[in-house]
């Protein structure tokens, strides 16, 4: 029975294969493929999805998918990304949410296309450095992972917004005031004092959302902080350009 269900799902991987090179879509999710095999990688997919397998590791030949603009791995187990990963250029959406992974290739930085990125569920404990200068970047996600800090290094952090929801973070630097286009802060359920959120943050840079719920401060207090009114100006005019 074994040997004839692995058969049938090469088959039906095959099938998939041969209209992915004429539509540039393979979607192959929830199949339990254990590995991305050469004949998969096309160079012509525009869009490849391999959600919800068992995927440990992506295979160097990755780099030959060039026309690839989004990857979506979500609920995998990959452990590790090749430094090729940097070699997919058109790269505009990457999901790789719910995997076990713990860094990101130095590669990464070349990726200059890629507007959003989706790293929630991991193990980072730090915000990777390779992603801070990814210039037309709008959504970083890095829900539920085990990072305690935003480093001072996160001013250079091109980004519309960042989500850092659910992880241990008990440090926020005064430089994240300088990220240009950051206008949503989610830090809701972190293990934040009042204190630790800099005057800086409120009075003098972009932001114009801060989701803070699940910390060590109500609403109350932080309405009573240094800052908030100015703060509060942009939250408002954010909201009526909405409506």
């Amino acid at each position: 029975m074994g040997n004839t269900h692995s058969a049938s799902s090469g088959s039906t991987l095959k099938k998939h294969i041969e209209t992915a090179t004429k539509t540039g879509v393979l979607q192959y999710d929830n199949k339990k493929l254990k590995e991305i095999s050469p004949g998969l990688c096309l160079p012509n997919l525009r869009t490849l999805s391999l959600n919800d397998n068992e995927l440990q590791t992506i295979p160097m030949e990755i780099s030959l998918m060039v026309n690839l603009k989004n990857l979506s791995l979500r609920n995998n187990q990959i452990v590790q990304l090749p430094d090729c990963f940097g070699q997919l250029k058109k790269l505009e959406n990457i999901q790789l949410g719910q995997n076990q992974l713990r860094s990101l290739p130095s590669s990464f930085t070349n990726l200059s296309s890629l507007r959003q990125l989706i790293l929630s569920n991991n193990r980072f404990t730090t915000i990777p450095e390779s992603i801070l200068k990814l210039h037309n970047l709008q959504l970083l996600d890095l829900t539920s992972n085990q990072i305690t800090q935003i480093p001072d290094h996160i001013q250079t952090l091109q980004v519309d917004e960042l989500n850092l929801n659910d992880n241990r973070i008990i440090k926020i630097s005064d430089q994240l005031r300088f990220c240009p286009r950051l206008k949503t802060l989610r830090l809701d359920r972190n293990n934040l004092d009042l204190d630790t959120i800099p005057v800086s943050l409120l009075t003098d840079s972009n932001l114009s959302l801060l989701s803070y719920d699940g910390n060590r401060f109500d609403e109350k207090a932080f309405q009573g902080k240094e800052g908030y009114d100015k703060y509060m100006q942009r939250f408002t005019a954010s909201r009526r350009k909405l409506e």
